[in-house]
C-alpha cells in the first residue's frame, strides 16, 4: 500500500511538473513575421516539399489563434478551420510555430515543438489515424516524405518580402498557384495583421507593368457599394458597352473613377445605378458629348467645374453629390478601391448565377465571381479598402478589412 502510494505521489509530482513545464513555456501573446525572416523561420520553412502550391507560416499559432477569434470577421472561418483540420489542442502546442502548405487540394502542416511537446503531441495523435512523423524538431502532419524546398530554391520569395511590413502571418503563392488571391502575377508574397478591429494585407509580386504616373490618394465616396478610381482602365469596362449601350472606356481612358450604387440583379441582363468621374477638362468635355445622347435618355451628365459626372440612371449624380468623399487610406499609382461587403455581398451572389452576365459580359461576370469568392465570407466586415501600385518592376497590393 506504501509502495502504492509512493507511486502516485511521484506520478503526481510528475504530471504537476509537466503542467507548470507546458504553462511557463507558453507565450502569453503571438509573435509576429520579421522581414528578413530569422534564421529559425527560414529554417521551418525548409520542412516544405518542393511540389507544394503555396504555404504559410504563421509564428507562435495557438496565440495567433487567440487573435484570430477576437476579430468577428475571422472568428467563424478560424473556428471551422481548425476543426476540418483536426489540430491539437492549443494548450498542448504552447507557443509553437507552424507552418502550413497546400498541394492540390491536400492540406498538410509542420509543427516546430519542444521535446516535452513532442512526446505529448506523439500520445495524443497514437490513437488517430492522422499521418504524422518526427523529424527530431518538428511534426509533419498529412504528408508523405519527399523532397522539401532549399534555401535557395526559397530565396526569390525572399527577395520580394524583404520590403512587406512585419505581420502575424507570411503567405507565399509560388509560381503553380492559380488562387484568385490575390489579383496579382506568380509568385506573390503577402503579410497578413490580425487585430480586434482590422485585418490588413500586404502583397507583392513582380512585374512587367509600367506606370510613369506619380501616387495618388484619391477620395472615394463613402455611401457607395462599391467605388474605384484608376489611372488606367480595367478591361472589364469594354463590357459595359452591352450593359449600357455607351463606350465608357473611352471616356476614362486616362483615368477616373466609378462610383456604383446599386445594381438590379434580378434582370435577364443586370444593370448598374452609378456615376463615372473623370477631370473636368476639354478632352474629357469632347469625350462625354459621344455619351450625350444616351446619358441623357435614361440618366444625366453634370459638369462641376472640376469633375464631370456621367451617369445612366437618374439618381446617382445627386447622390454622388452628397455624398461624404473619405481619402483611401494609402497612396496608389494603379487603383484604389473601397466596398461595402454587407451590401455587396448579397449582389455579387446574384451576379455569379447570372446567365445573362455570362453570356453578355463575361469579363464583368468573371470578375463577380471572384469578387464572391474573396468576400463572400466577410458579412462581418464593416468596409474593404485597398490600393495597388507598381514600382521598380514590383507590384504592390494593399488591402484593409474593418470589422463592425
Amino acid at each position: 500500500m506504501r509502495k502504492l502510494l509512493l507511486i502516485l505521489i511521484i506520478l503526481l509530482v510528475i504530471a504537476a511538473a509537466i503542467a507548470a513545464y507546458l504553462i511557463a513555456t507558453t507565450p502569453s501573446k503571438s509573435e509576429s513575421v520579421h522581414f528578413p525572416l530569422s534564421e529559425r523561420h527560414l529554417e521551418l520553412l525548409t520542412r516544405v516539399p518542393a511540389s507544394a502550391n503555396a504555404f504559410a507560416l504563421i509564428p507562435t499559432a495557438p496565440q495567433f489563434h487567440a487573435k484570430l477569434k477576437t476579430n468577428p470577421v475571422t472568428r467563424d472561418a478560424v473556428e471551422t478551420w481548425a476543426d476540418e483540420q483536426h489540430l491539437p489542442s492549443p494548450w498542448l502546442l504552447g507557443g509553437a510555430d507552424l507552418v502550413v502548405w497546400k498541394k492540390e487540394k491536400k492540406t498538410s502542416y509542420a509543427i516546430r515543438v519542444d521535446a516535452v511537446r513532442a512526446f505529448l503531441l506523439r500520445a495524443s495523435l497514437f490513437a488517430t489515424n492522422v499521418s504524422a512523423r518526427w523529424d527530431g524538431t518538428a511534426f509533419i502532419v498529412n504528408a508523405e516524405p519527399e523532397r522539401t524546398l532549399t534555401k535557395s530554391e526559397l530565396e526569390p520569395a525572399l527577395r520580394l518580402a524583404d520590403k512587406l511590413p512585419e505581420g502575424d502571418v507570411f503567405v507565399v503563392q509560388r509560381e503553380s498557384a492559380r488562387g484568385a488571391y490575390p489579383p496579382t502575377s506568380r509568385p506573390a508574397v503577402s503579410s497578413v495583421r490580425v487585430t480586434p478591429d482590422e485585418i490588413s494585407i500586404v502583397s507583392r509580386a513582380r512585374t512587367d507593368m509600367t506606370n510613369e504616373r506619380p501616387a495618388v490618394q484619391p477620395r472615394l465616396p463613402k455611401g457607395a457599394l462599391l467605388s474605384v478610381a484608376f489611372a488606367n482602365p480595367p478591361r472589364l469596362l469594354d463590357d459595359m458597352r452591352r450593359l449600357l449601350r455607351a463606350d465608357v472606356a473611352t471616356l476614362v481612358a486616362d483615368g477616373g473613377s466609378i462610383a456604383l450604387y446599386d445594381v438590379d440583379a434580378g434582370t435577364l441582363l443586370p444593370r448598374p445605378d452609378g456615376v463615372i468621374v473623370v477631370p473636368a477638362n476639354d478632352t474629357r468635355r469632347a469625350a462625354v458629348e459621344d455619351l450625350r445622347r444616351v446619358a441623357e435618355l435614361v440618366g444625366e451628365i453634370r459638369d462641376t467645374g472640376s469633375e464631370l459626372l456621367v451617369s445612366f440612371d437618374h439618381s446617382s449624380v445627386t447622390q454622388y453629390l452628397k455624398d461624404t468623399k473619405e481619402p483611401a487610406p494609402w497612396p496608389a499609382s494603379r487603383w484604389a478601391v473601397r466596398l461595402d461587403p454587407v451590401r455587396f455581398v448579397p449582389i455579387l451572389e446574384k451576379l455569379g448565377d447570372n446567365t445573362g452576365l455570362r453570356l453578355i459580359a463575361p469579363r464583368i461576370y468573371r470578375s463577380a465571381r471572384d469578387l464572391r469568392r474573396w468576400i463572400g465570407n466577410l458579412e462581418h466586415a464593416d468596409v474593404i479598402e485597398a490600393a495597388d501600385s507598381a514600382d521598380a518592376g514590383v507590384e504592390e497590393l494593399r488591402v484593409r478589412i474593418a470589422s463592425k
